[in-house]
């Protein structure tokens, strides 16, 4: 149950991702992470980046979810607040295409069955590599790649911070 708690509480943290860093999980018994991976009540993941830093980490299944709100368990994260912004023309760095593919991440990410991803397989249907390899070079998408038998969709793409905010500033999303 502490380990579930401990990996609850990363859950809003945006650095993170949502997940519980590999590096901490290491204190505890793999064993024990093996067997709720194998449960169904944890999810093991990656998030790529474009400077080649790899995250592995840990987050909550829908199922462990579900649990915790039924036993009223829960991680108050509400004093994390962002307070830094971003001041600049989202169209002077970027193409129209490049635009219309953050929009389309950002509403992607909404849609609950899709897990909190945008789908690789959708995105690279409508858009050619090169826009989804520039976003990510220069730090504007992560690639995610989910392994666990309740995922859905294993690999997609979430928006970084500095997208959001960009996307928010000039008016494309709320």
């Amino acid at each position: 149950m502490q380990l579930l708690k401990h990996i609850k509480s990363y859950s809003r943290i945006q650095r993170y991702h949502g997940m519980l860093p590999g590096r901490e999980a290491v204190f505890y018994d793999q064993f024990l992470l093996d067997e709720l991976l194998a449960a169904g009540l944890i999810e093991k993941g990656s998030v790529c980046t474009s400077c080649g830093n790899t995250l592995v980490g840990y987050r909550l299944s829908k199922k462990a979810e579900s649990e915790f709100e039924k036993k009223g368990i829960g991680a108050n994260d509400s004093d994390w607040e962002n307070i830094c912004c971003v001041d600049m023309e989202i169209d002077q760095y970027l193409d129209r295409v490049h635009v219309k593919a953050l929009i389309d991440i950002y509403h992607l990410t909404r849609v609950s069955f899709f897990g909190g991803l945008a789908p690789k397989g959708m995105l690279a249907s409508g858009y050619a590599e090169t826009v989804l390899n520039v976003l990510l070079d220069v730090g504007f998408i992560y690639k995610i790649s989910l392994k666990g038998p309740t995922i859905k969709y294993e690999n997609g793409f979430v928006l970084s911070d500095k997208a959001s905010r960009m996307l928010q500033q000039a008016g494309y999303v709320k």
